[in-house]
C-alpha cells in the first residue's frame, strides 16, 4: 500500500515469527485517551499497533499481543513504569503518556522499547524484529570472525603504523546487538566447535591449512 512498505511485513520477519520454539507476549503499552488530542500520536499508534497485529498474525500462535491503556494513577501506570517504559508529559497540566513496548518470553526475559519515536518510523519493523529475535533466541548464535583486515578496530597509534587508532566497523558492532562474536585466528588448522556461523571478511593471502579448516567447516 506504500512506496516503503511501511504496512508490511518483510519476509526476514515472518521467518523469525513463524520459527520460535516458545510463545512470547507483547505488552503494547499507549496512553489512548490522554492522546485523544494528538492526531498525529494517536494516528502513528494506530500504525504501531497495527503492524504488531501482523506480527501475532504471522506467528502461528507463538506471539500473543496485549494492548495496555495505563491510565493515571492504576495498576497498568505502575507496570509501565516496572518495565522501565518512559513517560512523556503532553498537556499543560503535566499529564504523563506512555507509548512503549514490553516484551516477554517463556523464561521471563523481558526486552523493552522505551518510546516509540515517530521520527524513526522508517526504523520501525527493524526495532521490534530485533526485540522479537532477541526474545526467541535467548542464546546468542556464535559467530567466529576470520578477517586480514582490522575490522574489529586497532589500537592507539604507532610509530610503524602512522596516524589515528581506528575504530571497530559498524557492520561489526551491530552484530553484536545479536550475536557473540569470536575472533578466529588467521592461521587456525580448525575451526572451534561452538561456531555456528564462519564469517570470512576480506580473507587474503590464508594459508593452505586455514582453507583446508574453512572447507571441512563448510
Amino acid at each position: 500500500l506504500t512506496d516503503n512498505d511501511l504496512y508490511t511485513l518483510s519476509q526476514g520477519t515472518k521467518n523469525i515469527v513463524k520459527g520460535f520454539d516458545e510463545p512470547i507476549t507483547l505488552r503494547f503499552f499507549f496512553s489512548e485517551k490522554l492522546a485523544t488530542g494528538i492526531p498525529q500520536l494517536s494516528n502513528y499508534a494506530k500504525r504501531v499497533r497495527e503492524l504488531l497485529e501482523e506480527y501475532a498474525n504471522e506467528s502461528n500462535g507463538k506471539v500473543r499481543l496485549i494492548v495496555i491503556d495505563p491510565e493515571p494513577f492504576t495498576e497498568n501506570e505502575d507496570q509501565a513504569v516496572e518495565f522501565g517504559l518512559q513517560g512523556v508529559p503532553i498537556d499543560s497540566a503535566g499529564s504523563i503518556a506512555y507509548f512503549g513496548l514490553v516484551g516477554t518470553n517463556a523464561v521471563d526475559d523481558n526486552e523493552v522499547i522505551p518510546f516509540f519515536q515517530m521520527e524513526k518510523e522508517s526504523t520501525l519493523e527493524y526495532d521490534v524484529t530485533k526485540l522479537v529475535y532477541k526474545l526467541g533466541n535467548p542464546k546468542k548464535p556464535v559467530v567466529g570472525l576470520l578477517s586480514t583486515l582490522p575490522v574489529q578496530g586497532q589500537g592507539g597509534a604507532s610509530p610503524f603504523m602512522p596516524g589515528p587508532a581506528s575504530q571497530e566497523w559498524t557492520a561489526i558492532n551491530q552484530l553484536r546487538v545479536l550475536f557473540e562474536i569470536r575472533t578466529l585466528n588467521k592461521d587456525l588448522a580448525k575451526v572451534p566447535a561452538e561456531v555456528d556461523i564462519l564469517m570470512l571478511v576480506h580473507p587474503k593471502e590464508l594459508s593452505e591449512k586455514t582453507l583446508f579448516a574453512i572447507d571441512q567447516f563448510v
